[in-house]
């Protein structure tokens, strides 16, 4: 009975010695020199080197502007290449028809930046302005061309307009939509600059909110600057 029970007890025994050498095998850490340095590779966002390649500007006075405005500072921190077709005070109804002449192979971005004269525009609706928007886009990808959409800074922010209170609404409402209706190509919430970054009530951007719409794009985007 006893030698039984020493048995037993050496089994057990045994066993447990077994699961502690097969757990410091498992958990040791590997024999390497001293001087070993062990290098965990940094997993970094994707950066898109857009330098050489050309790009079409298409909208209204807030990306007219010739010198300073925010379509400058992307292509000159990261080398693409522009064509700028906006003109101010023109509608989104504006841009399909120029979007119609003007697109074609060859061009690797288009950058869409209107409905602000539409908003201000009672007749015009939030719809149909989105509509030309998306039909813009899809004219764009049928010429292999990437839409890249604008929706502009907060209007609830940075406009003032007494004479035309539902401005302000009615632009942020379609803003809103673009966001989620645009389909095909990329929208950017460009609503990142503050009152004191606009000239006027209708925020004709100064040079400081055209830098930070910019620098906006380039981050979203994920474009390589140099």
């Amino acid at each position: 009975m006893k030698k039984n029970i020493i048995g037993i007890i050496l089994l057990i025994v045994l066993i447990i010695l077994s699961f502690i050498g097969i757990s410091s095998t498992l958990y040791s850490k590997p024999n390497l020199p001293n001087d070993t340095i062990i290098v965990i590779p940094k997993v970094q966002d994707t950066v898109v080197s857009i330098n050489g390649k050309y790009a079409t500007f298409i909208g209204d006075s807030h990306t007219s502007n010739h010198n300073s405005g925010w379509q400058v500072v992307v292509c000159k921190k990261t080398g693409l290449r522009m064509n700028n077709l906006s003109v101010s005070g023109k509608t989104t109804g504006w841009m399909l028809e120029m979007s119609k002449t003007s697109l074609h192979k060859g061009i690797d971005y288009c950058f869409i930046y209107g409905g602000a004269n539409d908003m201000f525009n009672s007749k015009i609706t939030i719809e149909s302005a989105v509509k030309n928007i998306q039909k813009i886009v899809n004219i764009c990808n049928s010429k292999g061309v990437k839409p890249v959409v604008i929706t502009g800074f907060d209007p609830l922010i940075c406009i003032n307009t007494p004479e035309n209170p539902n401005y302000r609404v009615k632009y942020s409402k379609f803003q809103n939509e673009l966001i989620k209706k645009i389909v095909g190509g990329k929208v950017i919430n460009t609503r990142v600059i503050t009152k004191s970054d606009c000239w006027d009530g209708l925020c004709h951007m100064a040079p400081s909110g055209h830098k930070k719409i910019g620098n906006c794009v380039i981050k979203e985007m994920k474009f390589k600057t140099y």
